[in-house]
This record gives C-alpha cells, structure tokens and sequence, in this order.
C-alpha cells in the first residue's frame, strides 16, 4: 500500500477502488471512493468490519502508519463474526 497512490488515484483519476483484496495481516482489505467519504472493509472467513473516513480527513494522512491506525480501529471496534451455517 502507497497513501500517495492512493491519494493521486483519488484526485487525479476519481477511481472508485483504491485498495481491492489487499493482504493486510490475516486479513483483506478493499478501500472504497464514496465521494466525499472512504470505505474501508476488512474481512477474513470468519467475519468483516467496516468504517468511513471522511475524504478530507484521509487526504490528510501523511504515512501508512497512520493509515493503519484507522483500519485497526476498524477493526477493533466494527469486527462481526458470520454467523455459523
């Protein structure tokens, strides 16, 4: 994962995916355009997670780090377990 290519993807090109099927642990990670909000889901097998970040606070993340503090949020605080079949 590159922020910087994520944000030129964003302003330049308007691309609805940012991030489709990103390895990010044990994890996938997709990173959606919303328009004035970012997408980010996080799943594995067992369940997923979800949250937004408004545009204008994604565009100023300066550093992956950073951007990993809000997917582990997401994480931490959204992650649902699928029910067993």
């Amino acid at each position: 994962m590159d922020i910087k290519e994520m944000k030129k993807d964003l302003l330049e090109y308007g691309l609805y995916d940012l991030v489709d099927g990103a390895q990010y642990g044990d994890y996938l990670l997709n990173i959606y355009n919303g328009n004035d909000e970012i997408i980010i889901v996080v799943y594995d097998d067992q369940g997923s997670a979800a949250g937004i970040i408004i545009k204008e606070e994604f565009l100023n993340i300066d550093s992956i780090k950073e951007l990993e503090k809000h997917i582990n949020a997401i994480l931490y605080y959204n992650y649902i377990e699928h029910e067993g079949e």
